[in-house]
């Protein structure tokens, strides 16, 4: 059998070079203002490599460089291409209100979350007045057992995703 056929469908063929580019995206999502040697061991990429694509991308605008440590981390672009990956852009700005509204009622951190798959991901949200507060940041993921939005979420599903 083909090992380009996996259950009778075609897999796309990996792009050695996109994968490296994305797994440096992801690393940098992860913990931002990294060096090249720590992304060189987190990756197992050759530190020259991490350098070039680097680059590339700080050129591109996709990243920055703090010019006093030579450290690394994702630049705005990156944020304005997720923005427009929000099925409903004006959800957001919908919401602000009635989310503030809420948040000033009950004096409560207010997410706004969508669903992806198995998980979470914070669209917005307005943080709660008092010190002790739940941490969380716009476009991370969590699990959705892990959260209370998820559950809320999860609740309104059909059962059968339930």
């Amino acid at each position: 059998m083909d090992d380009d056929l996996n259950d009778g469908k075609q897999q796309p063929e990996s792009v050695a070079a996109v994968l490296k580019v994305f797994a440096i995206l992801q690393a940098l999502s992860e913990r931002s203002d990294t060096g090249i040697s720590e992304l060189s061991v987190r990756l197992a990429m050759p530190k020259a490599t991490v350098y070039r694509f680097l680059q590339t991308m700080k050129t591109l605008g996709y990243v920055h460089q703090e010019s006093d440590s030579e450290r690394y981390g994702l630049a705005m672009k990156v944020f304005e291409i997720g923005a427009k990956a929000l099925q409903y852009p004006d959800l957001v700005d919908l919401s602000k209100h009635h989310m503030q509204m809420l948040a000033d009622a009950t004096g409560e951190t207010v997410h706004l979350g969508t669903l992806i798959d198995s998980e979470i991901i914070y669209v917005h949200k307005v943080d709660s007045r008092h010190m002790l507060g739940m941490y969380s940041r716009i476009g991370r993921r969590a699990p959705l057992h892990c959260t209370a939005i998820g559950k809320v979420l999860m609740a309104w599903e059909h059962p059968e995703r339930r």
